[in-house]
């Protein structure tokens, strides 16, 4: 009952320990979920104008997909050109969507720095207790 084409792969725990801590920190520091930019280390005060960037980015794709979603139904309604029927309303809804998502993910980083802020003082992190 043993099929040779099904082939399993075992990973011993052994294997694990031998990476060095240089490499965990690497892989630590390089998920998608905790990007730190190149040459800054953890744990520093990062510029203001870096948390706003990947927001303004959405807000500036948006707009432009929606002027180009604009232009190309204008197109299309007065027939000057000859545009698909679909690529207007579809550079519409995309670049509505940016546009919009940029403009909530403004305020929730300007939120969560203001959080930040409260929360140090002289580099000692206060415990905050909410009442519910």
């Amino acid at each position: 009952m043993h099929n040779p084409r099904m082939q399993s792969t075992v990973v011993t725990v052994s294997d694990m320990d031998r990476r060095t801590s240089h490499e965990a920190q690497d892989t630590e520091a390089s998920t998608p979920l905790n990007p730190v930019p190149d040459g800054v280390t953890l744990g520093t005060n990062l510029p203001c104008w870096y948390y706003f960037t990947r927001p303004i980015l959405a807000i500036l794709i948006g707009g432009v997909l929606f002027g180009l979603g604009t232009a190309l139904s204008l197109l299309y309604f007065t027939q000057v050109g000859n545009v698909p029927y679909l690529l207007g309303p579809v550079f519409l809804s995309v670049g509505l969507m940016f546009l919009v998502t940029g403009l909530v993910w403004v305020p929730v980083v300007k939120q969560r720095l203001d959080y930040k802020a409260l929360t140090k003082v002289n580099g000692k992190a206060l415990q905050v207790h909410e009442q519910h």
